[in-house]
């Protein structure tokens, strides 16, 4: 099911861009003049976990409405409307 393709698929990118802020995070030398071109790369990161994050949601939604309507999923996929 394409459904759960796309959460897996979401839920690795949430998953690989959080690890590397971790690591980004982790590696910053916090004790003396922080680079400004350091800080704005973790910060580009972070905004792009949030945004993964927030797809993901949205193939969640779509998994459910799979789910729970799979009636109305099927004419959405096929263009028809009600």
């Amino acid at each position: 099911m394409a459904a759960y393709d796309d959460l897996r698929t979401a839920v690795a990118k949430v998953d690989a861009l959080a690890h590397a802020v971790e690591m980004m995070f982790d590696d910053a030398p916090w004790g003396g003049e922080i680079d400004s071109q350091r800080l704005e790369r973790l910060a580009h990161l972070v905004g792009a976990t949030a945004e993964a994050a927030a797809a993901a949601l949205v193939a969640v939604d779509t998994l459910n409405a799979d789910l729970l309507n799979p009636t109305i999923a099927a004419d959405a996929a096929h263009g028809h409307r009600e």
